[in-house]
């Protein structure tokens, strides 16, 4: 058997770093039966795929994100249907109108937390503070505001439970399902009250912008899609601030760096940890017809993963490409994807991260990884920290 054939999900999950290398160099293009998926993995073949929707079409026959959220969604529709999805979304999220709302929309939910922290004297980062401040920034600026911080993240756990079930998990699809079911009963009225009175939220303008006077954009057409933008946008700024922070804190000369002079390098740690650890690892596609790609041939109908996340760690491109290191000066990542599916929400996601890592530090510049809890990663679509213990150093009130 081949090296691709081999490769196990427990394996992709545990580290897919390591395979995702052997792969750049012997087989960068190979089909990987457990997950179903051809795999591309040097930055050229990626960024190739994505950027070719008529060879490589975002609808997918069979796609995890489809069977468990519904369809149309914004993430495997080409052509008009995707246009009128993104006309609606973007609004929100351009990089003028996050820098309008992003930092006091974060600050009002990030303080509390770190004073619970402070008060605690220690903490576990993802669940005490990143992973609720992305979930309730998502959450609030979609317009969703009594939807406590509990739910949301048992509807994001939920949820990815369906996105990443490549291999078709039935106990994996029977959590999703429900999940996805609970998502929409709960934001159906938001959505009905939002038709008939429009604000500034992020559901307000999917209804409402870029459609004729006195009407609004199908409930039902939208619904998948708030589907993955309440997984994606709930995931990725708070699991990336999580590896960030990792990365920070196992090199301590480069948390220094950053603590010397937060406006110039938060920013450079915040790009080189979704470089390191990408939070959404593919941009999957379909082939339109069979293609050569990387000295093989991907026949018609296969679904493809271009892996953005090896991609970010080819050797073609970034020198030593395991090492975390916020010193580099080797071009962008590829963690938000690339093409026309370049994520809606990049510019709101990294200023999310950008302040969260921020406020964090300097209120409690003496952080340490508690000795012993060094964080374990987990996942190879979704993948950041499980836990991440750290103790505050000096007490800090």
């Amino acid at each position: 058997m081949s090296f691709a054939e081999n490769i196990t999900v427990e394996a992709l999950e545990a580290d897919p770093y390591p395979i995702y290398a052997e792969l750049r160099r012997s087989a960068p293009v190979a089909f990987v039966p457990a997950v179903n998926l051809w795999f591309v993995t040097r930055w050229k073949d990626v960024e190739s795929v994505a950027k070719s929707p008529d060879i490589f079409s975002a609808v997918v026959g069979s796609s995890p994100v489809e069977r468990s959220f519904g369809k149309p969604t914004i993430l495997t529709t080409d052509g008009e249907t995707h246009k009128q999805l993104r006309q609606g979304v973007d609004p929100k999220y351009r990089p003028r109108t996050v820098a309008a709302y992003a930092g006091d929309l974060v600050r009002s939910i990030a303080e509390p937390y770190l004073d619970r922290i402070a008060e605690q004297g220690a903490a576990e980062l993802m669940a005490d503070y990143f992973e609720p401040v992305s979930t309730l920034s998502l959450a609030r600026s979609l317009g969703l505001a009594d939807i406590d911080m509990p739910t949301l993240r048992r509807w994001f756990y939920g949820l990815a439970q369906g996105a990443i079930n490549f291999e078709n998990d039935p106990k994996r699809q029977e959590i999703a399902d429900a999940i996805s079911a609970e998502v929409g009963d709960a934001i159906l009225p938001t959505l009905e009250r939002l038709a008939h009175a429009p604000d500034d939220s992020a559901l307000s303008h999917m209804l409402h912008d870029g459609m004729p006077e006195g009407t609004t954009r199908p409930i039902d057409f939208l619904m998948p899609s708030i589907k993955v933008i309440l997984l994606g946008g709930m995931q990725e700024p708070g699991h990336g601030a999580g590896s960030i922070l990792a990365g920070l804190l196992s090199h301590p000369e480069q948390l220094r760096q950053v603590l010397a002079d937060p406006e110039s390098f938060v920013p450079k740690a915040v790009d080189e940890g979704l470089r390191w650890v990408a939070p959404i690892g593919t941009q999957t596609r379909q082939t339109t017809r069979a293609v050569e790609l990387g000295g093989v041939t991907i026949p018609a109908g296969a679904a493809v993963a271009a892996l953005v996340s090896s991609a970010s760690r080819d050797e073609s491109r970034f020198a030593d490409p395991n090492r975390f290191d916020i010193n580099r000066d080797e071009g962008n990542h590829a963690a938000f994807g690339f093409g026309h599916h370049f994520c809606s929400g990049r510019f709101f996601a990294r200023e999310q991260m950008c302040l969260a890592v921020r406020l964090l530090l300097l209120r409690f510049p003496d952080l340490s990884l508690v000795p012993g809890k060094a964080p374990v990663f987990r996942g190879w679509e979704f993948r950041a920290p499980t836990t991440l213990h750290v103790s505050l150093g000096v007490r800090h009130q």
